[in-house]
């Protein structure tokens, strides 16, 4: 829930950090456990909405969370401002004086909200560990993590992949049984066990779900069909969970961002056809949160970014809608958001493919800066082909792929060509000079060192009169050397978007 009162948004978060703060030092600290042992009245669902603000918060709700966390009622209400000042005990005052420290104990006591103040571990390191922290799981598989390194001139890890494996003499569960680990770990439907590949993969799929529900985006592959993933496993078909090292996850700032005066929110707009991973790398350079546009994030009104309630599910399109409007609030507040946002094609579309004229009106006036990049047909047939390799021959029609991604690429250069473009840096790729190989896990040289160029370009265009420099440390710092003595370290504008 959005408040327009931003005195009041921070009175109920102050007072429900407070609560959940003394729950965890009871030991409860999920929101599963806390519902478990509120009144039967509330649902395990309006309790999440509650604990994250999505609803008004009641008095009722308020007094049986003060009570299990053994907490005055009276001084929970008056950290809300619903008692006068007067009629508080003389000890409130001191007894809500969280300093900084005790409020970063407090967030990162509570697992959802653990990110707010440390990166959440990758998706495959994270998988490992629940997995090998399972007694049945540490029992079957093994894990073996590689990093796929990626770039000719501006090298850098671009994936993380995690290998699950069968232990020799383990064999594969079941169908009984791995339906109903599926159906345990939250999955609605039984899973399709037609063979043993796929009664190991829901196996991993439940033995991972709650690890891996986190807001980051990540994919399994492995299929026996599949391309583009092969030559990353030591055997296949395989079990390999992949994320882009790059931009696959959400990241908060460090504490040190850099700024200056009518510093605005930067949306990216892009994939990885188009150097979309520019963003994160930009981020990092200015010590900015990172936020990927994926389904079920959401901002807090502090402009954090935190997991969507488990029950419930928010599209790409409609996650897009939640940030362009914090964007637009903490605009209108006059509060600058030190946030670089990656906003892919798809996330401006409904469900049925076309624009959705609400995310495209929210881009259309959005105060954040809009940093965009055209792709080539070249870039959009190699990503299309790559995404081809991850599916079972002829499950993919890669022409209809490459046109999709055309037709959105026109439609939003014709919203950024309604935008005020003083604010707005709109670039094109260059076509590139040999042939992108598509079936590979590492990234085409060229793809690469466009992307950092991309971030560079975008970093220099933020630092005119010097508001971005000097950069924080990180891949763009150190790759400085280099693109200072690149002849094609800048990026070529885009004069003309739409034609």
């Amino acid at each position: 829930m959005s408040h327009p009162d931003p005195e009041r948004a921070t009175r109920e978060l102050t007072a429900i950090n407070w609560c959940l703060d003394v729950l965890a030092k009871q030991g409860i600290s999920s929101k599963a456990e806390i519902a478990r042992r509120l009144p039967a009245r509330y649902s395990a669902s309006a309790v999440a909405k509650y604990l994250n603000r999505e609803r008004g918060l009641s008095p009722e709700f308020v007094r049986d969370l003060a009570v299990l966390a053994r907490l005055p009622v009276a001084e929970v209400f008056g950290a809300l401002g619903w008692l006068p000042a007067e009629e508080l005990p003389r000890t409130v005052l001191t007894d809500l004086a969280h300093d900084a420290v005790s409020a970063l104990r407090a967030l990162a006591a509570v697992p959802d909200l653990a990110s707010f103040v440390r990166p959440a571990p990758p998706a495959p390191t994270a998988a490992a560990q629940a997995l090998l922290s399972d007694e049945a799981g540490r029992e079957r598989f093994s894990v073996l993590l590689t990093q796929v390194v990626s770039g000719r001139r501006y090298r850098t890890a671009t994936n993380l992949v995690g290998e699950f494996a069968l232990r020799p003499g383990a064999r594969p569960l079941a169908a009984e049984k791995v339906t109903r680990l599926a159906l345990e770990a939250g999955f609605d439907q039984v899973p399709d066990l037609s063979d043993e590949h796929a009664a190991v993969r829901w196996e991993l799929l439940a033995r991972t779900a709650n690890a891996l529900s986190d807001g980051q985006e990540y994919s399994w592959q492995g299929g026996a069909g599949h391309l583009t993933w092969r030559t990353a496993a030591t055997g296949w078909p395989s079990h390999l969970l992949v994320q882009d090292s790059v931009a696959g996850q959400q990241r908060p700032s460090t504490g040190m961002p850099l700024t200056w005066p009518q510093a605005r929110t930067v949306v990216v707009i892009g994939g990885r056809e188009s150097a979309g991973p520019a963003a994160a790398l930009l981020a990092e350079a200015l010590d900015w949160q990172f936020v990927l546009i994926r389904p079920n994030v959401e901002v807090t009104p502090g402009g954090r970014v935190r997991t969507y309630p488990s029950d419930l599910t928010r599209s790409r399109t409609h996650t897009w809608i939640h940030v362009a409007r914090h964007i637009q609030h903490r605009g209108d507040q006059g509060v600058p958001w030190h946030t670089v946002v990656l906003l892919r094609p798809d996330a401006l579309t409904s469900p049925g493919g076309a624009i959705h004229p609400y995310a495209a009106e929210l881009l259309e006036r959005t105060p954040a800066s809009v940093v965009y990049v055209r792709p080539t047909g070249e870039h959009l047939s190699w990503w299309a082909t790559r995404n081809a390799g991850n599916h079972d021959h002829g499950r993919y029609d890669t022409e209809r792929a490459v046109n999709r991604l055309r037709t959105l690429y026109a439609s939003i250069e014709e919203i950024l060509r309604r935008r005020d473009g003083a604010r707005d840096l709109l670039l094109r790729l260059p076509r590139p000079a040999r042939a992108l190989a598509p079936h590979t896990p590492e990234l085409p040289g060229e793809v690469m060192d466009q992307t950092a160029r991309v971030a560079w370009t975008a970093a220099r265009w933020l630092s005119r009169e010097g508001r971005a420099d000097p950069l924080r440390p990180g891949a763009l710092s150190g790759w400085r050397r280099l693109l200072a003595a690149d002849p094609d370290a800048a990026v070529p504008r885009l004069t003309r978007p739409g034609r």
